[in-house]
């Protein structure tokens, strides 16, 4: 049991290095740079919530900012890991 526990977090670990190296590997380039960039201005930096958004409004905002969150995560996970 305690085998098959550790076969899967090495498993999970080694997809976990090979998502985040494709996510380095577009976000890394000039042009993924540029657009990363874009998006932390556009989405990270601007306000959540806006006067008269309705909940459902609020949490789409904040599913943008979690989702830019999650690209800058994956490309530090993998500098740390290279």
């Amino acid at each position: 049991m305690e085998e098959d526990a550790k076969a899967s977090q090495d498993a999970f670990i080694k997809q976990a290095l090979m998502d985040s190296s494709l996510v380095y590997n577009v976000f890394s380039s000039e042009h993924g740079q540029k657009l990363l960039d874009r998006w932390k201005e556009v989405l990270i930096w601007s306000p959540t919530v806006s006067r008269g958004d309705d909940q459902v409004t609020m949490g789409i905002n904040e599913g943008y900012k979690s989702f830019i969150r999650s690209i800058l995560k994956a490309v530090k996970y993998y500098e740390d890991q290279a």
